[in-house]
Order: C-alpha cells, then sequence, then structure tokens
C-alpha cells in the first residue's frame, strides 16, 4: 500500500520547490524589463547626438586665391631692391654630450710610496692549533698619512789636503736661498705657498709648527717672507712693469685706500 503521509509531504516538497521557481522567474522578468528600458535611454541618447553631430558638421569653406604681390615701379622698385639682405644663418651644429662623470670608488695614486705590512695569525681562531698553513692573501689600500713632514738637512762636508801642494780643499754644500740661512730652498718655498696660496696666516704656521716640537719666533718667520720677497723682486718688478706697459689694466672689487701714499702713489699711476 502506498504511504500517504510520504506522498503528502513530497507533494509540499515540490509546491515549495515550484514557489521558489516562480518567484525566481518573477525577478528575472523584472530585471529584463529594466534592462530593455535602459537600452531603450541609450538608443534615444546616441539618436540626440547623432542629431547634434550633424548640425555641428560645417562645410570646409573655399580656398582663397593669393593676392597678386605689389606693383612698383622707379624709385620705390630701386629702393626695394637695395635693401640690406638678411644676415645668413649660422650652420646648426650638434651639441656634444658630456661625458658622464665616473661613478665608483676611484684607485688610490700609483705614485704614493708604500708602507708595507705583512701580517698573519699566530694561532686559529676557531681551535687554537698553531699548525697554520698559508692558504690566501687578502690585500686592501688604505689612504694613510704622515703627521711629521718636516725634516733636518745635515751636510758634512769632507775638507781633503792635496797631496801636491798641501793646500785645504772644500767642497760646496748644497744650494740654499741666502747667506747663513737657516732653511732650504723647498722649506722657504713651502712657507710662501702656504701663507699665500693656501692663504694659511703666519700665526696658525708657528702653531702647527710648535705642535710638531719646532718651536719659531713671529719675527723669524717674518723676516723668512721679507727674504722671499726680495728673492722674487726681479721678477715682481718685471711684472710691474709689464702692467705699466699695457693699455688696460684689471683689477677686483678690491677697494683702494686713498690715504695710504703707496696706494696713492700707485693710483695716480
Amino acid at each position: 500500500m502506498l504511504d500517504v503521509a510520504a506522498l503528502q509531504q513530497e507533494n509540499n516538497s515540490l509546491r515549495e520547490q515550484l514557489l521558489q521557481l516562480r518567484v525566481q522567474l518573477t525577478y528575472l522578468v523584472s530585471g529584463n524589463a529594466e534592462l530593455a528600458k535602459t537600452i531603450a535611454k541609450l538608443n534615444e541618447r546616441v539618436v540626440e547626438l547623432l542629431a547634434v553631430a550633424q548640425r555641428n558638421q560645417r562645410k570646409p569653406s573655399p580656398p582663397k586665391s593669393p593676392q597678386p604681390p605689389p606693383h612698383v615701379e622707379g624709385d620705390e622698385k630701386l629702393a626695394f631692391e637695395s635693401r640690406p639682405k638678411p644676415p645668413e644663418l649660422p650652420l646648426k651644429t650638434k651639441e656634444k654630450k658630456p661625458r658622464p662623470l665616473p661613478t665608483g670608488r676611484k684607485a688610490l695614486p700609483r705614485h704614493l710610496p708604500i708602507d708595507a705590512h705583512h701580517l698573519k695569525p699566530d694561532e686559529c681562531a676557531h681551535c687554537g692549533s698553531t699548525a697554520l698553513d698559508a692558504a690566501d692573501v687578502v690585500e686592501e689600500e688604505k689612504l694613510d698619512v704622515v703627521k711629521e713632514h718636516q725634516r733636518r738637512r745635515v751636510v758634512k762636508r769632507t775638507t781633503c789636503r792635496c797631496r801636491d801642494c798641501g793646500e785645504r780643499t772644500t767642497p760646496r754644500s748644497l744650494p740654499a736661498p741666502y747667506e747663513r740661512s737657516k732653511v732650504t730652498c723647498d722649506w722657504l718655498a713651502w712657507l710662501v705657498m702656504t701663507k699665500f696660496a693656501l692663504l694659511t696666516p703666519l700665526d696658525r704656521t708657528r702653531r702647527d709648527l710648535k705642535d710638531r716640537g719646532i718651536p719659531m719666533a713671529m719675527g723669524t718667520l717674518v723676516s723668512f717672507i721679507e727674504r722671499a720677497a726680495d728673492l722674487l723682486a726681479a721678477i715682481d718688478g718685471l711684472h710691474w712693469q709689464q702692467l705699466l706697459a699695457s693699455a688696460w689694466m684689471a683689477t677686483d672689487g678690491t677697494a683702494l685706500a686713498l690715504n695710504n701714499s703707496r696706494s696713492a702713489y700707485k693710483c695716480s699711476l
């Protein structure tokens, strides 16, 4: 026999499914209607835009005929023909592209003297063993400086006696800036370069020499500069003569004090 309760239950489930399908169908119908309305609106907008585009289109204007050149005769024609010609255009040259600046770490100059240090481990850093064999060499270069650059030049001249005449002969010493000078030519040139090229005042140079263990009075340094000026007087005088003989003089914006007699004399020249 058929189970009536089971059939009724199956019937109820089928009715629920049918109800859900009807709801989904209703949603689809309403969505299709809204989509159809949207498409209709878009079609109307396209028709309006096409009408506006057709109204905005203009017929191309006919080409204008060029105006004939003015007709001139007589003096006007001669004046037009004798007018100044325009300057010639300069030749266009391609600009050279600047070379790119070098990048990376630059190598140290090769002319510098080398202070070589050879290091070797005494024991293994891992187990402490002293039985080590050379496996590789790691080399590194760094720029170093030596604080003390002042030196003493000691010249020993051996005096010899001649076997034939019995006279004594002493060789000439190395060059010096002047008689009985305390410094060499190189040292005096270094002082002048430090003062006038590097713009280091004499008191700072004196302080630096004192830090290096070379005590020197300020009057001594000033006398060295005076001696150097006397040695360069010939070159300075020649430059001054060339300046006076020239047709023009170039100077900077430094003001000249006219109350100084020497400055006033130079300005009058």
